[in-house]
């Protein structure tokens, strides 16, 4: 059978394209299967390893972070030992206070008794005694001798105290001293000359240390009689007057800490030691190298070892921490955490290996278990090559049997689509698009039948607006020219003038403006300015504009034909408020400035409506602003209202230069306004010599240069008059 001749319409690009692609697909799938294969196994394996060494890696470092808050807590837990310890020695001492305060303050319940001196008897280990100062030992007072009786019922309590602390006292204001001594050979106490002659209990350092603290204090580490480091308890203690004296026990640093040291060493399996607050090493399971005790001092933070003296600084710093570190060649993980009471730092040293070897076991496990799994992949890839295969074949007949039914099913819509937009574009926007398909496809037609329909309307709309912008266009630029035209202009009657130089600029911010400036003589010696603002912009203020214009105008010109020289202008502006007012349903008002030039005499009779204050300048070039009423009227509000008429008298070349708020307000882009301030620097700035035109154009610039690419919010009048005096 002869085979039809191939045509390329659109549904055979379609099928064209459908099948193509999917037999290209599947043939380039096929040959990456078969010929990829093995890279693809081999990088699923190394994958596979990645994840493996990810995941003992994490393994082994969450081993290690356990180990090291193990040993951690271990450090936490013996330093808090050893402060419990001195706790339990502060409760002593307090224990002291409180019966020495008893005996103190009850001494009916305790009759005196006698203890040993040392000056008259040997007092043997552990045995209390009394020693008085030798300000006090020929001393013959009752009541202190009654006291020390009374403080001798302290011996059953020093007594009860000789088999925990080396040495228990109490020292009193009075210059006495009850206490128990122990000696490390359990002989006699052997008192030196020097002590039994002038030991004032008064005059050490730590009775002075407990009277100040009011609560059980530790003294610095020192070095007893006997050259052994100690530390000293102490507490205040009070009769019925007050502070009475202070009580104190001595303890051997080493006995606190050498039972949690001895058991943290056993517990870290490295060494363990307590730093002091100098730096030095106060106790140490090493016998030697840098963390033995010494008999000199040294500050293990000037160690040669870095490591170690790094956080040897942070040990007295207060922190706490676990940190590998450097000790004797030898590497350690350092746990250390503070002894608050004394300033002290326990540290203990873990060796490497304890911390890092469940690390490592953990990870060895892991490892094991990728090679395994490595191993079940590689498998899996070979058993999938035959799914592959026949997989991929059955799949290539079903696309090209789909590809046939849904490139005919696709295309048919698409072309009735086409025709209808071809007919669309040529110009018929009544053609209707009807394509049943239930999906995008109908969809879209919707959407062209939708843009049709909105096409003609658009079509007709933008007919009437682009008829009625030009009609109103029209308009406008009518309305501009008959406003333009509605202001004087200065000719060279008013420019050229003996007597003064006049300048006006006028810029409105929309085709038509609000503001408006006149100026017109009403006889041979007298000049009318006037500058105003109505309030609002576009069509009404322009056409209020005019009305405000011309009902001001022919009130001053019917005014002075009526009253000559006499002219009262403040009932003139009264007179055209009222005009004003009239019908004003709207609201609109209008501020104005009103000044009348005697050009002969300089004189300048002026009335403020509400408008801003004009500016003077000197023939200096140096301006400043008119002094106005707080609050004035403005026109078209109020029927009532009154105006004050005010005067001065200009000298020749003096400036006066009126202007609306559209230049002081004038806005940046940043909101910022011109302000009356930059208006002022800015005329002090600028050439005022030159012609009145000029001035007025340099301040317009240096208005535009600082509102930059703002827009142009307010209409903008710009009014300058120069008295050059009689002709």
């Amino acid at each position: 059978m002869k085979m039809k001749p191939f045509t390329m319409d659109i549904r055979h690009r379609v099928l064209l394209l459908v099948l193509s692609g999917s037999l290209l697909t599947l043939l380039t799938v096929s040959l990456l299967f078969f010929a990829g294969m093995s890279v693809t196994e081999d990088k699923a394996i190394e994958s596979g390893r990645g994840m493996g060494e990810n995941a003992a890696r994490f393994t082994e470092q969450f081993a290690e972070k356990q180990a090291e808050k193990l040993i951690s807590a271990i450090a936490q837990a013996r330093a808090k030992r050893i402060e419990r310890e001195l706790e339990v020695t502060a409760d002593d001492v307090q224990l002291l206070t409180d019966m020495m305060t008893e005996l103190l303050r009850s001494p009916e319940d305790y009759p005196p008794l006698t203890l040993p001196a040392p000056r008259h008897t040997a007092i043997a280990s552990g045995e209390p005694y009394l020693h008085l100062s030798a300000a006090l030992s020929g001393s013959e007072d009752d009541a202190v001798q009654q006291e020390m009786g009374r403080a001798s019922h302290l011996a059953s309590a020093l007594y009860s105290l000789r088999r925990t602390y080396s040495a228990a006292f109490v020292g009193s204001r009075h210059g006495y001293l009850v206490a128990m001594d122990v000696t490390a050979d359990g002989g006699p106490k052997q008192f030196s000359q020097k002590f039994l002659e002038r030991y004032d209990p008064r005059e050490m350092g730590w009775y002075k240390l407990g009277a100040q603290s009011g609560k059980p204090v530790f003294t610095d580490i020192y070095r007893d009689s006997n050259g052994q480091l100690c530390i000293t308890c102490v507490a205040p203690y009070y009769d019925s007057s007050g502070f009475a004296g202070v009580a104190g026990i001595d303890v051997n640093p080493e006995e606190i800490s050498r039972e949690a040291v001895s058991i943290a060493a056993e517990e870290g399996g490295g060494a363990s030691f307590v730093l002091g607050p100098s730096g030095r090493i106060l106790f140490s399971t090493r016998e030697s190298g840098v963390l033995a005790v010494s008999s000199e001092p040294r500050d293990i933070r000037q160690c040669e070892e870095k490591s170690l003296a790094f956080e040897a600084a942070s040990m007295l710093a207060g922190k706490s921490d676990v940190q590998p570190v450097t000790v004797d060649g030898e590497e350690y993980y350092l746990a250390y955490t503070p002894i608050g009471s004394l300033g002290w730092s326990f540290g203990m040293l873990t060796g490497k290996e304890a911390v890092v070897y469940p690390g490592q076991q953990a990870r060895d496990n892991v490892l094991g278990q990728m090679v395994s799994f490595t191993g079940q992949l590689r498998a899996l890839f070979r058993q999938m090559i035959p799914w592959g295969v026949g997989f991929l074949l059955l799949l290539a007949a079903i696309l090209a049997a789909l590809s046939v039914r849904v490139s005919g099913h696709f295309v048919r819509p698409i072309l009735a689509l086409e025709e209808g937009v071809k007919d669309i574009a040529r110009g018929n926007l009544d053609r209707q698009l009807d394509i049943r398909t239930g999906d995008e496809i109908e969809h879209l037609a919707g959407c062209v039948n939708y843009m049709t329909d909105e096409l003609k309307k658009s079509m007709e709309s933008l007919s009437r607006v682009t008829a009625e912008r030009e009609r109103i266009a029209t308009e406008l630029s009518v309305a501009r020219n008959i406003q333009a035209g509605m202001l004087p202009s200065v000719s060279p009657r008013f420019s050229r003038s003996q007597a003064y130089e006049l300048a006006a600029l006028m810029d409105p911010a929309k085709e038509v403006g609000g503001d408006f400036y006149d100026f017109y003589m009403i006889d041979d010696r007298h000049l009318v300015l006037t500058i105003a603002d109505v309030s609002g912009k576009g069509v009404p203020a322009a056409l209020f504009m005019v009305v405000a214009k011309t009902a001001l105008k022919n009130s001053v010109l019917a005014a002075a034909r009526e009253q000559g020289a006499g002219t009262d202008f403040g009932a003139i502006l009264a007179q055209a408020n009222r005009q004003l007012c009239e019908n004003n349903d709207e609201m609109m008002f209008v501020t104005v400035f009103f000044g009348v030039l005697d050009v002969g005499t300089g004189a300048f009779t002026y009335v403020n409506a509400g408008h801003n204050p004009p500016l003077l300048g000197n023939a200096e070039g140096r301006f400043s602003y008119l002094a106005m009423e707080e609050k004035t009227n403005v026109l078209g509000v109020k029927e009532s209202a009154v105006y004050t008429v005010h005067q001065l008298t200009l000298a020749p070349g003096e400036i006066l230069c009126l202007y609306t708020d559209g230049v002081t307000e004038a806005a940046d882009e940043a909101g910022n306004l011109y302000s009356e301030q930059r208006l002022v620097a800015a005329l002090d700035r600028l050439d005022s010599a030159g012609p009145m035109a000029d001035l007025l154009a340099a301040v317009r610039r240096d208005l535009r240069d600082y509102v930059g690419s703002a827009e142009q919010s307010d209409d903008i009048t710009l009014l300058a008059l120069r008295y050059r005096g009689t002709p």
